[in-house]
């Protein structure tokens, strides 16, 4: 542009000059008009263009030497159109006379109206000034071979000119290599005296719009000017820069911004110095957007250091979402050295939302290829209040005062792939969660991490109960979380990279009390793999090894679960607010399934798992009681009111359970007590959530007191008891039909000798035969041996 702006005023000078040159000479002898072929003549010789003067040419000679100029044009170059390439709708400019016999250039103001400037490079990536730069190229050198050797034109003793004033001007950019189109017009221009070391004020305004982003808008700039140019020292003070822009390439309705400043360009030291900089931007549309910048700048040009000093920002953002705007405040100390691509920020404070962080950063290689690192430490501020002020309805808690308290403290590095957080120290209310975390590539992340939460109860953060309908209980271990889980994202399981560990010191959730839980994570192109994991709870342990493949659709579920030595009664408790089994529970379970929704799960769930109780009890059921009520309901009596506990004793419950597309199968359910022994089988359907379960209990020893008499006349016999219904509410009951064939046949089995001597007896009298039967020497008579075949026939049925 430097040197474009070199070619047009040198084009523009000859032309002036060789006018001025006309205007002197001609008033004395012969009107200019006539010699307008001559002037364009010279013109084209000199510059190789056609010079159009399409108005008359009026001169002045005292006590100003001027000319005035309407219509004049300079055609273009070949191949750029009919279109000239400059033009002017009226010039004027004089210079006094006899300051130039003292060698002094004292001009008035220079006019230029309705300037129009047509500027274009075509698709070779000609432009349409090049053959005026090459005619300028020849025309210096020439002059340089012809002049005296040690000879220069005499210089002026001074320069000053009244103004320079520019209306109506209009600039136009094409360029077909980029194909895009930039354009000023109705710019104007109006200085004050052009006086080289003396101050000058400035003013200009101009309309512009663009193809490439498409763009338009206005600007204005005012200020006072001081260029030295021997001294190479330039001053922009009181600036009042102006720029308005809309348009389809911009997201917003209109952007506004305004630049203040006092602006020092001392080049032949390479300094530049920028005091009382004010930047204003606001940006109109659905938001509003308003920034502030306050800063001075400091810069050495040769070394290409700057430093911006207080530094402070201020944004306001406000938006039909938002209640009231958001403020937001930056300030700190910039330092920028660009020839060892560095940058620091000092004393670096950030405020919004009554959230305040401070700290510093460092970046290295900021152009070629940008890294940072830091620290930033926050306040304590108000998560609920700063949700609250953008608009943002948290999911209902349980307890209404969690998310008041939290604080963030981290040493971080980042670039534009990757963030690691090198120690992170995260506070919210009464938890505390520390260690390491890292992303590698942004566009597919690649999470790493390694963190310690010290205590948390999730119940705190839960929503309240629903007072419609209970809900059944969450599960009590990772495992059974996945399989109950909404419905698995998979885009997110599959575009999930990460790996690394969790620990929590002690945890609650659904009223389970946990500590030592350990997590370990590894998922990628959609295997999630939990392994291993391992907590404590209720006096026992858990350990698991959980695999999610996701890669194909369906996804497979994998696990491999294991509670050791825990107390099932508390923790049952705890979860569900009755300990229906009580004792030392041990279980393993070693499943599979396959599908993203719960149903779906339940549906294809298949393996086995294995329990075991000690020393415990089943509440809920009292199979004693229900003994007991079943033979009185036989004996037409009624039981006294129950008083024991309804519950059953054991000292070992144990059992298998294999799972075959949702429904679990039982078939080897045993359970020991002091005077019961039960065996049970049976299903449980997960899907339909219904039971059919049998259960054969023995009275092997009877305790003491009323109850134990009445159950030592069933001692021996097996009691059927059906269990059924559905999970929610199950069903009890003792299988009378069974209970009186087995009462009955115990009955005959005790007394069979009696019945079958009584039948025999009775029999004989029947039959009026004796017993005895001779002494074997006289046959049997038809009548003994009837009785013979019956006796026989008795001893079979008993």
């Amino acid at each position: 542009m430097k040197k474009f702006l070199k070619i047009l005023f040198s084009t523009l000078l000859v032309v002036i000059l060789l006018i001025v040159i006309a205007a002197v000479v001609l008033p004395f002898v012969i009107d200019p008009n006539d010699f307008k072929p001559q002037i364009t003549a010279q013109v084209e010789k000199a510059t190789g263009r056609e010079l159009t003067l399409g108005g008359d040419i009026k001169l002045s000679v005292f006590p100003w030497l001027g000319v005035d100029l309407k219509d004049v044009s300079l055609s273009n170059a070949p191949g750029f159109g009919k279109a000239p390439f400059a033009k002017v709708s009226d010039m004027e400019v004089r210079v006094k006379l006899i300051p130039l016999l003292e060698k002094q250039l004292v001009m008035d103001t220079v006019v230029l109206n309705g300037l129009d400037l047509n500027l274009a490079r075509n698709a070779q990536g000609k432009t349409n000034w090049a053959d005026l730069a090459a005619g300028e190229s020849q025309q210096i050198s020439s002059e340089e071979e012809t002049a005296p050797e040690g000879e220069s034109p005499p210089p002026l003793a001074g320069i000053a000119i009244a103004g320079l004033k520019i209306e109506a001007a209009r600039i136009d950019w094409r360029d077909e290599v980029k194909d895009v189109r930039y354009t000023i017009k109705k710019l104007n221009l109006d200085t004050d005296p052009l006086v080289p070391g003396e101050p000058t004020q400035i003013k200009l305004d101009f309309d512009f719009a663009a193809s490439q982003p498409d763009v338009h808008g206005h600007l204005d700039l005012s200020g006072k000017v001081t260029a030295d140019m021997e001294a190479n020292h330039y001053l922009l003070q009181n600036t009042d820069l102006k720029l308005t822009a809309a348009g389809p390439a911009l997201p917003i309705e209109q952007l506004a911004l305004q630049l203040n400043a006092d602006i020092d360009a001392f080049l032949a030291k390479q300094q530049l110095t920028v005091s009382d900089l004010k930047f204003t931007s606001q940006v109109k549309g659905e938001q509003e957007v308003q920034l502030t910048l306050n800063t001075s700048l400091e810069g050495n040009l040769a070394a290409q250091q700057y430093r911006l000093n207080n530094l402070q920002v201020e944004t306001q953002v406000a938006t039909p979402q938002f209640p009231e705007p958001i403020n937001a405040t930056l300030a700190t100390t910039a330092s920028l050295d660009l020839n060892r691509e560095t940058l620091t920020l000092q004393d670096l404070s950030l405020a919004t939302l009554g959230i305040k962080l401070k700290g510093q950063i460092k970046g290295a290689k900021i152009l070629t290829d940008p890294k940072l690192k830091g620290q930033l430490v926050s306040n304590a501020f108000n998560p609920r209040r700063a949700a609250e002020t953008l608009a943002l309805e948290l999911p209902p808690t349980s307890d209404e005062s969690v998310l008041d308290k939290a604080q963030l403290a981290l040493k971080f590095s980042a670039s534009p792939q990757d963030f690691n957080a090198k120690t992170l120290v995260a506070k919210l209310d009464d938890s505390t969660l520390k260690g390491t975390m890292a992303v590698h590539n942004f566009q597919q992340p690649a999470i790493r991490f390694d963190l310690a939460l010290d205590a948390i109860n999730l119940d705190r953060y839960l929503p309240p109960p629903s007072e419609k309908a209970p809900q059944a209980p969450p599960p009590t271990s990772p495992g059974g979380a996945a399989a109950g889980a909404a419905g698995l994202p998979l885009d997110a399981l599959r575009a999930l990279n990460a790996s690394g560990t969790f620990r929590i010191g002690k945890l609650t959730v659904s009223g389970v009390r946990s500590e030592g839980i350990r997590i370990t994570l590894a998922a990628k192109d959609g295997l999630v793999k939990l392994h291993p994991l391992s907590a404590k709870l209720y006096q026992g342990s858990y350990t698991g090894n959980i695999r999610l493949d996701a890669r194909n659709t369906p996804p497979q579920l994998a696990i491999d679960e294991k509670l050791a030595g825990i107390k099932a009664g508390p923790l049952l408790q705890d979860l569900t607010g009755d300990g229906k089994i009580t004792g030392t529970a041990n279980i393993n379970a070693d499943l599979t399934a396959t599908g993203a929704t719960p149903k779906a799960i339940q549906r294809t769930l298949n393996g086995t798992a294995g329990f075991s109780f000690t020393d415990g009890a089943v509440k809920g059921i009292n199979i004693a009681r229900l003994i007991r009520e079943a033979k009185a309901t036989l004996e037409g009596k009624q039981l006294p009111p129950n008083r024991e506990p309804e519950q059953t004793d054991f000292a070992l419950l144990e059992g298998t359970i294999t799972a075959t597309n949702g429904i679990l199968k039982n078939n080897d359910l045993k359970a020991q007590s002091p005077f019961l022994r039960v065996k049970g089988q049976g299903s449980a359907n997960l899907v339909q959530e219904n039971l059919d379960y049998q259960l054969k209990v023995a009275i092997v020893k009877t305790p003491k007191g009323q109850g134990g008499k009445s159950l030592a006349k069933l001692k021996g016999i097996t009691i059927p008891i059906k269990i059924s219904g559905t999970f929610t509410q199950p069903e009890y009951g003792i299988d009378l039909e069974s209970l009186i064939k087995a009462r009955a046949g115990k009955l005959i089995e005790e007394n069979k000798q009696n019945i079958q001597k009584e039948l025999e007896k009775n029999l004989d009298k029947f039959l009026g035969t004796e017993s005895d039967q001779g002494n074997g020497e006289t046959p049997p008579s038809p009548e003994q041996q009837l009785k013979e075949e019956l006796k026989n026939k008795l001893k079979g049925i008993f």
